[in-house]
């Protein structure tokens, strides 16, 4: 696991350091007995990292040292689609969707499991535009588990999308039946009584589902318009208002995020070009215009490590717990490794302790 943690901490600055780190985790793990539970998490965490292809490489470990496990196909199907390869996805969610459960596993949760696998094949399908065949994999979600509200939405949608609005609306009914508490079904039965003219309808469906979730922004978009073609255009007007600025919001919050990662990515490859004062500079602009942002602080932080400056480096991972903006594993093993370095022992070994117990809970929730 350190040797793993070590590859992650360089995520960022992959280059000699990197491959050595790297290396040194390869030779690690084929000395490790196979497990699938610890492959399955560890590729989730790399992927995180944007590490996929040594996430594949642990999931491909993983299936074939575990074939018949339905939860590694699962599991590697999950990876590929999030790596954007829906038709390699598609096709493993297919294998997995043939596959026995374990032994262990109970019927009602085999049921769920396979209801579940037809229903992300659903969703492929829908995004790789073969409309007919998500419907069906919707259907089959739901002859296995009628309670898949997830499921249900979801064919409701693609009802929407292909202008069948009436089997749509039956779809989110059946869904508010048994859960009037969410937001998301209340939306979408609005949304559909707008495309279909019913705008008293779908005022007072968006009003339910913002009265459940205000931030839930396109439902505000629906009540909006709904409410001008009634005729009550101040309250539309006002609606709408609020709905685009929730929209700026999110799309200031995307570029906030887009703006970290493009200055992590720029000031990690000056610290590999050697140019470490214009690497830190960029860090510490950057974290002074986001300053929650933890991914910043924690590669400032590894940054001053590999340059031998370990007592600042030390204080900047300590502000990321004192500020609560982070306590993650990553954190705890580099305070760890720059206390040791500064020959604080006792330092050293409570923050190695607390890394410990970190790394462990990340991995049990991985699972989860």
């Amino acid at each position: 696991m350190d040797r793993f943690v070590d590859v992650l901490s360089l995520a960022y600055f992959r280059g000699r350091q990197f491959g050595e780190a790297l290396r040194k985790y390869l030779e690690a793990l084929n000395r490790t007995q196979d497990a699938e539970a610890l492959y399955l998490a560890m590729s989730g965490i790399l992927i995180k990292a944007e590490l996929m292809a040594e996430a594949e490489d642990v999931m491909q470990r993983a299936v074939r040292a575990f074939p018949g496990s339905r939860r590694a196909r699962y599991k590697e199907a999950e990876m590929y689609r999030d790596s954007g390869r829906m038709r390699k996805a598609l096709e493993t969610f297919q294998e997995a969707s043939q596959m026995k459960a374990s032994a262990s596993m109970t019927p009602e949760l085999d049921v769920l499991q396979l209801s579940f696998i037809y229903q992300r094949m659903g969703g492929i399908n829908t995004d790789l535009v073969q409309f007919d065949a998500a419907i069906a994999a919707y259907k089959k979600a739901l002859d296995l588990s009628p309670e898949n509200a997830d499921a249900r939405i979801a064919l409701g949608d693609l009802y929407l999308r292909r202008g069948q609005q009436a089997e749509a609306l039956g779809e989110y009914a059946r869904v508010l039946t048994t859960h009037p508490d969410r937001a998301l079904p209340h939306y979408r039965f609005a949304d559909a009584n707008l495309q279909m003219g019913n705008f008293p309808e779908a005022a007072t469906s968006a009003a339910k589902a913002l009265k459940i979730d205000p931030q839930q922004r396109k439902a505000r978009y629906v009540s909006g318009m709904a409410l001008v073609r009634m005729g009550r255009t101040e309250e539309g007007q006002k609606e709408l208002q609020e709905y685009r600025k929730q929209e700026s919001d999110a799309q200031a919050e995307i570029n906030d995020q887009r703006d970290v990662l493009v200055s992590n990515r720029g000031a990690s490859a000056l610290v590999l070009n050697g140019q470490a004062e214009a690497a830190l500079a960029l860090f510490r602009k950057s974290i002074e215009a986001h300053p929650g942002a933890a991914a910043l602080r924690l590669n400032l932080g590894l940054a001053l490590g590999m340059l031998g400056r370990h007592r600042e480096a030390a204080a900047t991972l300590q502000s990321l717990l004192d500020t609560a903006i982070s306590d993650s594993f990553l954190v705890y093993k580099s305070l760890a490794r720059d206390y040791e370095s500064l020959k604080d022992e006792k330092a050293s070994q409570k923050y190695g302790a607390l890394y410990i117990r970190k790394i462990d809970a990340a991995l049990e929730e991985e699972l989860q």
